[in-house]
């Protein structure tokens, strides 16, 4: 399936010219247009070469030329050569690749890398909101896609302002071939290659036209429909290039109703257990004794809402001995609003890439390129809860009037009330749009016997967009509908007599909403966003002088970079007017320099036990304006003892800065905590710490002292009454960005064997041990976290983000921001061969196999927390596999192939549904006496391992057409069921998004002129 990339790929970095601050949109609209007018310009050039070209026989008796090796720059350096072995690992996925496997985007194909996890974000996450709706992000290792850095031709895509890469802005149609580094490069990459990069490299020397088609759907569920089309144009001579590609592609959606796992919360086999308790009928919560007995009541199907004899209590589902549901009762299948979600969400893409090159002489080039994305992403994830209470904002109680003609108990209480409208839907439409250009100059010279490259060049990447997300209520509109109304003139009107509410629409929350109802209370929250990375630079490099084992050569560069970003989240909402959750706007803005240089220096060469050993090493110095400086650095060797065996060695530092979101998000409550000071609840919660204690009625680190019995209160002044009460007043409790975090640091290494034997011609195997160590990880802790840090670890500087209440002693004023803290470690080996078997009569036969393994990754989320321990295990929504890996077999026969590709996921380890001493013996926990280091005895339950299965068939027409058919998961595989035992942020359903979701069946066509 992939190559290991051991030799040199056409992966030059694209270069550009001087800076120049012009009007963006002026040169985007000149620059299109001049790229555009090349293709005509190439078309000429290509008539005029082709009446000059020698005919057969003369090429018969003309000379030939000596070929010139043009120098590259391999993924993983900057340094350009002609023979540069790798001494770190890089997995390259040709073109070719690409089009044997099933996959319509450039996102679905990396996921499927065994270094691969799932990422933090996803279409299978209709909840998303904001910026990241819909995108593909490519998360290596598991670290977190902000951690993986992508780039376009050696050059940076550009990420939104929180941190992600959208993988989707790359169009399939111009990708050359894709290099995976999956090691830490920030001496020669700078910021977020702490994990790796992703380098796509895109086509450069293109001739003709070609057409490609993609279609494909979910069998038998005849769903999750994907199309693709694509028309690439090209002309290509010895003094000019020009590539334009445009495609569209359009990605339907799989409805959670259509899965088992995902039809209900406990899945199928359980459909009657974890269903809500509030539906589509109507309910009041506390009806006065004399209304039908009181309490919380339903009301029957059909009943008359102002009638007490339609209505009964509300009666919770009965259990088996097993502990499964028998009987729903009040909580029945209707009332499960997830039926209403996505699994995978719909997106529409539309896409125009242009790269043109130019050779202004022999020796200098003009490059430019230009990429257009506009994504259309549309999610739907269950339908909202009208009901008392809802919203953050206290004075909307959202309460039915005693006074409301619609109360049932017209002039003794206000009711609380409840009913499930799935008449309406929570939706987001989001709609990023991506803009980048770049353009420079590179050249080459010679100074006697050596030769020097250079380059200059400038990109600049946007990203704009906005999310409207619907399901939302206005809560001063329902404060109004719910209040006092009337009958006026036949009419019900809002207010009382002689102050009618002009255009309120009173609403019957005790009866299916009328559309005039639902358009009066509801609103959409509008999010507005962008971000803006512009760069521009300069490369010098070549060779200085001879050593041993050949050439001394060297690369050195200086960059600056501009980064900026803003989000505008719905005013109404972050007002508090609106049941959507309010976060503050944010902007803001950094920007830094950096200079790096890399000597390459082949030490031996040609000797018993070395026929080659080289030394690289790398530095890169980063300073930013908001944060300071920072250099890392990277050593790295490569030895061959003799022909067949390669060595390599690499060791390097990392970091990664704080994004714009980091540094600037908008302020939002940060929720509740338990003081450490409350005599109840305190005391257990710092695990009865004496030291806490002392410094509770002593006071510590400028925080007052209270007295011994003191008492957290509740936002009513009365003690709390269990822990993490309400505290006092949580309005002022705050989290967000935080402008003084400091950046990630970390520090990878690599030690792998490449073996290609002589005796076994087409063979080669290569296995590589890695590890990782990040620190001073950018996160939000929790609010009892934070005073922890304070009282329990003497962490003083986390004293200054809260205060007591002179008079009270109640916590106040609590900033909990967003902060370094804690670490992650992992270990573990990549390994992989190829295996191109002799030529026979049936056909060309090649057997590939690559895979990961996971030894170690512990996480420790902050200071005085657990250490969380993930290989082979989900922990917090992730899934760490200890062991991913693929095998294909390729078979070509003339004008014929075909391939299997066989995707493993080994067991892991989940939490069970219930503890073991619940009796719920319904739901597996295999594991009830497991063992967790540094947490004690966690029951768990065994996932068993997945493989899925591909095979496509292809035939190469004689019209200069390849029709391809295929079949992802052809068995069908689904995933297992985890019970409760996954919901991560990429997709809150009980299945891991990097499974299938079943059988996908499709048809590529290609056609080349």
């Amino acid at each position: 399936m992939f190559a290991n990339n051991m030799g040199c790929r056409e992966a030059t970095r694209g270069t550009t010219g001087p800076a120049c601050r012009k009007k963006y949109l002026a040169w985007q609209v000149t620059l299109v247009l001049a790229g555009l007018s090349f293709i005509g310009c190439a078309n000429a050039q290509s008539t005029s070469a082709s009446s000059s070209t020698p005919n057969s026989d003369t090429d018969q008796t003309t000379p030939k030329k000596p070929v010139n090796l043009q120098a590259v720059t391999v993924t993983g350096s900057n340094i350009r050569s002609v023979d540069v072995e790798n001494a770190q690992p890089v997995v390259t996925i040709s073109s070719q690749d690409i089009q044997k496997q099933g996959f319509a985007t450039v996102g679905q194909l990396l996921q499927n890398v065994s270094s691969m996890s799932p990422p933090d974000l996803s279409r299978s996450a209709p909840g998303d909101l904001g910026p990241n709706q819909g995108g593909s992000f490519i998360d290596l290792r598991g670290l977190g896609a902000m951690r993986t850095l992508v780039l376009v031709d050696g050059q940076r895509i550009g990420a939104a302002h929180g941190g992600y890469t959208n993988i989707n802005v790359i169009p399939a149609s111009v990708v050359d071939h894709i290099d995976i580094l999956a090691t830490g490069a920030s001496a020669v990459y700078g910021s977020d290659a702490i994990a790796g990069v992703v380098n796509i490299i895109t086509k450069k020397n293109f001739n003709g036209i070609q057409l490609d088609t993609y279609n494909g759907e979910y069998m038998p569920h005849s769903d999750g429909r994907q199309t693709q089309s694509s028309v690439t144009l090209g002309k290509s001579t010895d003094k000019f290039g020009v590539v334009l590609s445009l495609s569209y592609q359009n990605q339907s959606p799989v409805w959670a109703n259509d899965r088992p796992f995902s039809a209900y919360p406990y899945t199928a086999q359980h459909p009657y257990y974890g269903l809500n308790s509030y539906g589509p009928q109507p309910q009041i919560r506390n009806a006065p004794a004399s209304f039908a007995g009181g309490g919380r009541l339903v009301l029957n199907p059909g009943g008359d809402p102002m009638n007490p004899a339609d209505y009964h209590p509300f009666s919770l589902s009965t259990h088996g001995p097993n502990g499964d549901v028998v009987d729903p009762r009040d909580q029945n299948y209707n009332n499960n609003a997830d039926r209403r979600s996505m699994v995978l969400t719909a997106d529409r893409t539309k896409n125009l890439y242009l790269d043109t090159h130019y050779k202004i002489t022999d020796n200098i080039t003009f490059k430019f390129n230009y990429g257009y994305n506009a994504d259309y992403e549309y999610a739907k994830s269950g339908s909202p809860l009208f009901y008392s209470g809802m919203g953050a904002n206290s004075n909307f109680p959202s309460l039915l009037s005693q006074y409301s003609y619609y109360n049932p108990v017209y002039g003794v209480k206000d009711l609380k009330i409840a009913q499930r409208i799935t008449e309406d839907s929570y939706r987001s439409y989001n709609n990023p749009k991506n803009r980048r250009y770049g353009f420079g100059v590179d050249g080459l010279f010679s100074l006697g016997s050596h030769e020097f490259n250079w380059d200059v060049y400038m990109y600049d990447s946007k990203i704009s967009g906005v999310n409207v997300r619907t399901g939302y209520f206005n809560l001063i509109n329902v404060a109004n509908a719910l209040g006092p109304s009337f009958l006026q003139n036949g009419t019900v009107v809002c207010g009382t007599p002689g102050n009618v509410i002009a255009g309120c629409v009173p609403i019957n929350p005790l009866a299916t909403l009328t559309p005039q109802m639902l358009s009066y209370i509801g609103i959409n929250s509008v999010e507005r966003y962008g971000s803006e990375e512009r760069a521009w630079a300069a490369d010098f490099g070549g060779d200085l002088l001879q050593l041993p084992g050949g050439e001394l050569t060297f690369s050195t560069g200086i960059q600056h970079r501009d980064e900026s970003g803003y989000d505008s989240p719905d005013s109404f909402a972050y007002a508090g007017y609106s049941t959507d959750g309010g976060v503050g706007p944010n902007s803001g803005a950094y920007n830094l320099n950096e200079a790096y240089a890399e000597i390459n220096a082949p030490l031996l060469k040609d000797l018993p036990g070395a026929q080659s050993l080289s030394l690289d090493v790398a530095t890169r110095y980063s300073h930013y304006s908001n944060f300071g400086s920072t250099t890392n650095s990277s050593f790295k060797l490569t030895w061959k003892p003799f022909n067949d065996v390669l060595v390599r060695a690499s060791y390097g530092t990392g970091f990664r800065a704080p994004t714009v979101n980091d540094l600037y998000q908008g302020r939002y409550p940060a929720g509740t905590f338990t003081d450490p000071c409350d005599v109840v609840y305190g005391p257990s919660a710092y695990g009865q710490n004496t030291l806490v204690a002392q410094r509770c009625l002593t006071g510590y680190g400028g925080i007052p002292g209270v007295p011994a019995n003191f008492r957290q209160t509740d936002n009513n002044g009365a003690p709390i009454t269990g822990p993490s009460g309400s505290g006092y007043m949580p309005s002022t409790n705050w989290t967000g960005g935080n402008p003084k975090l400091r950046p990630e640091t970390s520090y990878n290494g690599d030690v792998g064997l490449v073996y290609s034997p002589s005796w076994l011609p087409g063979f080669d195997a290569t296995v590589d041990w890695w590890t990782y160590n990040i620190r001073n990880l950018i996160t939000g802790i929790s609010n009892d976290q934070l005073i922890a840090d304070c009282y329990q670890y003497s962490l003083t500087s986390t004293c200054g983000q809260f205060q007591r209440d002179p008079a009270t002693g109640q916590i106040v004023n609590l900033l909990n921001l967003e902060t370094n803290a804690g670490w992650m470690k992992e270990r573990g080996y990549d390994f992989a061969f190829n295996y191109r078997f002799p030529k026979t009569r049936f056909g060309d036969f090649k057997i590939s196999m690559n895979g990961t393994y996971i030894t170690a990754f512990n996480m420790l989320p902050t200071v005085g927390s657990n250490i969380v321990y993930m290989d082979g295990n989900t922990q917090n929504g992730y899934t760490a596999w200890r062991l991913r890996g693929n095998v294909t077999l390729n078979w070509s026969w003339h004008d014929f192939g075909a391939s299997w590709t066989a995707r493993y996921f080994s067991p892991y380890k989940s939490n069970c549904a219930f503890d073991p001493s619940l009796g719920v013996t319904a739901f597996p926990c295999t594991l009830p006496n497991y063992y967790a280091p540094g947490v004690g005895v966690m029951p768990q339950t065994q996932v068993p391992s997945v493989t899925f299965n591909d095979v496509q068939v292809y035939w190469n027409a004689p019209w200069n057409a390849t029709i391809s058919l295929g079949a992802n998961d052809i068995f069908n595989r689904v995933s297992p069921n985890v019970y409760g035992g996954y919901a991560s942020g990429d997709t809150p359903f009980d299945f891991n998004s990097s499974y299938d979701l079943g059988r996908f069946v499709y048809m590529r066509y290609q056609q080349r002129f």
